[in-house]
């Protein structure tokens, strides 16, 4: 799941990243409103699109399952290519919760994003 997740954040799919979501999911960033819902994750993907990451690298810190629900932990950073030509990196964590679905596959539920630094 999150192999296609991240797949899809590479090639800007956000329709294909909010498809990893429960129908009911959400998102919680420092710098946006929460996201709740399919179609509100989407449009926070496709905001975070636009702001033309150039890079993402992601790590997996630790997770865990437990029956029908579990938990990922993860670190990240995104390079940001900046109209002036400047190249930003945000780094941050997330924290993700997952629901096994009726067939078998994994959704995210909960993601809660924090950055680092200023």
């Amino acid at each position: 799941m999150f192999d296609r997740y991240f797949g899809a954040c590479t090639s800007h799919d956000a329709g294909a990243c909010a498809a990893e979501y429960t129908a009911d999911g959400q998102v919680f960033s420092p710098c946006r409103a929460p996201a709740t819902g399919s179609a509100a994750i989407r449009a926070l993907h496709e905001d975070w699109f636009q702001m033309g990451d150039s890079k993402r690298d992601v790590s997996i810190m630790d997770a865990h399952v437990d029956g029908q629900v579990g938990f990922c932990s993860l670190v990240f950073s995104v390079d940001i290519d900046f109209p002036d030509g400047v190249t930003g990196t945000i780094l941050g964590s997330s924290l993700n919760t997952l629901l096994k679905q009726p067939d078998g596959s994994w959704k995210i539920r909960h993601t809660s994003f924090n950055t680092f630094g200023d």
